[in-house]
């Protein structure tokens, strides 16, 4: 968690470096940016011009095998957890017991080519869809899919309540507010559904509405408390689980 606050400068600095490409060709202008910033080009493609047109072949490069090398970097930990989660935890768990590992290996293989196929897919069809920008659409996928994980969590670090029953009951509820923003924001719910909502705040609001949820359901079900040392703020050594 605490190295997770260095993405703060890592994406101030991507916002600051978009602002300055904007600047910059304000004052040196082409048709082809002009182009992106007007919305006829996607607003994505003014780094890679500038890249392309504006720095030395060797430093552009550079650049690019960065880039590169941090698009690689994270989609490998993704189709990792994926294949690692998927055979571990429900096909090993769930439907195929007992097999040799090199059984498991071999899905997981599996599991993993399926997986870079389909983010394969979702990148192209991403990549033609009408959006702002790409940090639009990704800043709202995130929200719909991402709703309440955190809430989820902070359930379980801040209080001594809730179970899996009131999980489930946290999760289904969030599903249907963030199913509730995707109809409302197509415009096909009644009027009487309708409210002016924007998706950025699906996920921010989708962890208050999980949080809530398992605490309130949880305080009105009293039932069994189980051994909650070392797991929660409360509950640390030294202090008394009450």
């Amino acid at each position: 968690m605490f190295v997770s606050f260095i993405n703060v400068p890592i994406w101030a600095f991507y916002f600051f470096l978009g602002t300055a490409l904007y600047v910059f060709f304000q004052v040196f202008p082409t048709l082809e940016t002009g182009e992106m910033l007007n919305g006829v080009r996607k607003a994505e493609q003014v780094l890679p011009y500038f890249i392309v047109h504006y720095l030395p072949p060797g430093i552009g490069g550079l650049v690019i095998a960065a880039a590169a090398a941090a698009a690689m970097s994270s989609l490998d930990s993704s189709i990792n957890a994926i294949s690692t989660v998927g055979v571990h935890d429900i096909y090993r768990r769930l439907w195929v017991k007992g097999r040799e590992d090199k059984h498991y290996l071999h899905t997981a293989w599996k599991l993993a080519t399926a997986a870079s196929v389909i983010m394969i897919v979702g990148a192209i069809i991403l990549s033609q869809t009408e959006t702002k920008t790409l940090q639009d659409a990704g800043v709202i996928l995130i929200s719909l899919l991402m709703g309440g994980v955190t809430g989820l969590y902070m359930i379980g670090f801040l209080t001594k309540v809730g179970n899996a029953r009131t999980a489930w009951v946290g999760i289904i509820l969030t599903f249907l507010f963030s199913l509730w923003t995707i109809l409302n924001s197509r415009g096909v719910l009644p009027d009487w559904l309708s409210l002016p909502f924007d998706l950025y705040y699906t996920g921010f609001i989708g962890n208050i509405v999980m949080f809530a949820t398992i605490f309130a359901v949880a305080s009105l079900l009293t039932g069994k408390r189980k051994d909650l040392k070392n797991l929660t703020v409360w509950t640390q050594e030294g202090k008394i689980d009450n």
